[in-house]
């Protein structure tokens, strides 16, 4: 397929490669202009690039000034300022539909797609007023990526077929040549979730080269370094490193996005990111974003106490650990507390999922690679319980594949496959697999023992504990014992790659996109919730290490890797094939879908306008920051 013909099919699926347009510069924050007049700031003409990104508004053009209150969980909650900046060099629009220009102006490709070139703004500045150009993505290209003490296994999106690195050229200044062994048709999807905001730097594209290599060993001399690193604590220059590249780990690192951190980070009770004086985008009329003046995250101890902060209207705007359980007394409150209840849908896929780890080494496992004991206990789930339990009646049954209006819906057959409530069919399965039981009814393994399945739980989305809980019960009906351990999330992630997590509740982050980002599907990504920890382990170490994969799990890396050099109609077809694969396997194992659920219920001041009423909502979406908090204000 020709470039032309493809930018078209693109286009016409809502990932275009929109250019950003200009606009007479107009106004900026009286904060700023107070600023500028006392000489302190240069004047917005000179902060802007030649080419500024327009945003356009829901509703209205804003005026400016106000906090956004919003609340995170601490440390491990990094996401939460991820979600909010969304600082990519692409990124999605607020549907999800496609691919719009952000901090870059723009792209192209050639012709089979193996080249593809980065324009940026000329102009453009990092929030300390240094120049944002060419030289900021080849130092994370020379001296991130390709440095083996920082990044030895390297970027999945930044690899070719044979598992070298794509190159990186400098063409101009403002001109950046990505070049592929092979046609990656996932270019813009992979840059649009690297935001320079996630918990690793693996997630980076471009970074602050004069502000970062005072911490690198190829810029600064070891005596210098060794002082840094002695000062902050660490041990290596590559754990100074990683923190001082990240802005919310570092709180003083420059940054793109529309607000940065004002020397306060995620370790913080408060952590407090400020209007970017330098920010590259404004709105419409020409003035310059953001409106808001910072974004201020409050620490809270748990979910539970979060949840009451806003209740009682203490948080502007927030959706992310905000339970879908809360949502009838958030409607109570709504006139008494001066706040807006608003939902938005996921991509689909079911909103609470057990993952069955397929490289467990415990004798549990050989039971768990048993795909007839898998379709066994996904019919002795009871949805409908879950379904009144937890989502209030709303949602259907559903295994975890896109919704129906998704081009990768693979149809009902699939969506709906092994989720009837069947205790005598799973018990029939289960007889043929695990005949022996104890005096209790629980089922014993061939060594004797009684099968015991560990749940692992995050509590800090959605009501799992207690789908845990009745999916331990129902389980229990057919002589399958479970129970669940309910962990800290930052541990709880250190135990998906080690191949500590038997098995665990999840939701369906990715479903949506299987060919970009982090998705589950792929076990080589990290995290793969408990796929496949040690298939990962077997594909990084070119089959040393880890376990093989068989054939069903080789098919969806194989259908993953060829999405990625081929045309969009070809892609559509393979997203069908990996979800056909997917439901019917049940290596995940879906209960209810189609809900608010998933940081689907918000909550948003009364004041607080051009807050879209509909929005795609998925990671990598960076659901809100798909909906350009940026043009977000308060009314008077």
């Amino acid at each position: 397929m020709k470039r032309s013909t493809f930018l078209k099919s693109l286009i016409a699926l809502g990932f275009s490669a929109i250019i950003g347009s200009t606009g007479a510069i107009a106004g900026e924050s009286p904060d700023l202009a107070a600023m500028v007049k006392a000489g302190t700031l240069p004047p917005l003409n000179e902060r802007l690039p030649e080419i500024p990104l327009m945003l356009p508004v829901v509703d209205e053009i804003g005026q400016y000034g106000g906090t956004l209150r919003r609340a995170f969980l601490g440390p491990g909650d990094h996401n939460n300022y991820t979600r909010a900046v969304y600082d990519a060099l692409v990124r999605y629009a607020p549907d999800g539909s496609q691919i719009v220009p952000h901090i870059a102006a723009g792209w192209e490709s050639n012709e089979n797609f193996t080249e593809w070139i980065i324009r940026l703004r000329p102009g453009a500045k990092w929030s300390d007023g240094t120049p944002f150009t060419a030289d900021d993505i080849m130092f994370w290209y020379d001296n991130i990526l390709m440095n083996q003490e920082l990044m030895p296994g390297g970027v999945g999106g930044m690899k070719n077929g044979d598992g070298s690195m794509a190159s990186v050229q400098k063409l101009s200044d403002y001109l950046v040549k990505w070049t592929y062994k092979q046609p990656n048709t996932a270019f813009l999807l992979n840059m649009a979730n690297l935001d320079g905001a996630d918990k690793s730097i693996s997630n980076l594209v471009f970074v602050p080269a004069h502000y970062l290599k005072q911490f690198h060993p190829d810029h600064t001399s070891k005596a210098s370094l060794d002082a840094k690193v002695k000062e902050a604590g660490f041990d290596t220059w590559t754990q100074l490193f990683a923190v001082e590249a990240l802005p919310h780990l570092s709180g003083n690192r420059p940054g793109m996005a529309a607000w940065v951190p004002d020397g306060t980070t995620v370790s913080d009770q408060v952590f407090t990111i400020k209007r970017n004086p330098y920010f590259v985008g404004i709105d419409p009329q020409g003035n310059q974003l953001p409106y808001i003046d910072e974004i201020r995250f409050t620490f809270y101890a748990d979910r539970e106490a979060l949840n009451l902060a806003a209740v009682a209207g203490e948080i502007d705007f927030q959706g992310r650990h905000i339970s879908m359980s809360t949502y009838p007394v958030l409607k109570e409150n709504e006139n008494k507390a001066n706040y807006r209840v608003v939902t938005w849908p996921t991509f689909g896929g079911s909103d609470a999922v057990v993952m069955l780890n397929q490289t467990w080494t415990g004798p549990e496992g050989e039971y768990f690679r048993n795909k007839d004991f898998r379709i066994a206990l996904s019919h002795a789930i009871d949805r409908e319980a879950i379904k009144e339990l937890a989502f209030y009646g709303l949602g259907e049954s559903r295994q975890g594949v896109p919704a129906p209006f998704h081009p990768y819906y693979p149809g009902d057959e699939y969506a709906f496959r092994y989720t009837e409530l069947d205790m005598d069919k799973a018990n029939s399965l289960l007889d043929g697999i695990l005949p022996n039981k104890d005096s209790d009814g629980f089922r014993l393994m061939s060594n004797g023992n009684i099968l015991d399945i560990e749940i692992g739980i995050v509590p800090q989305f959605g009501n799992w504990p207690d789908i845990g809980q009745l999916i331990v019960e129902n389980w229990a009906e057919v002589g399958v014992k479970a129970h669940i351990e309910i962990r800290e999330r930052t541990q709880h992630f250190n135990m998906r790659p080690a191949n500590e997590l038997m098995s665990e509740i999840w939701n369906e982050d990715t479903t949506g996109f299987p060919f970009s980002g982090q998705p589950k599907f792929d076990p080589r990504s990290d995290p793969a919730l408990t796929f496949a920890p040690l298939i990962a382990k077997w594909y990084a170490s070119g089959g040393k290490e880890g376990q093989a994969p068989p054939a069903e799990i080789k098919r969806l890396v194989d259908i993953i890797d060829e999405a990625k050099t081929s045309g969009r109609n070809r892609q559509i077809a393979l997203a069908k094939e990996l979800f056909r694969i997917w439901a019917d396997n049940v290596w995940e194992i879906g209960t209810v879908g189609m809900t608010p659920m998933i940081q689907g219920v918000l909550v948003a001041n009364d004041k607080l306008q051009n807050v879209p009423a509909v929005a795609g909502n998925d990671w990598p979406l960076r659901t809100p920051g798909d909906t350009r908090l940026e043009q977000y204000f308060y009314s008077r």
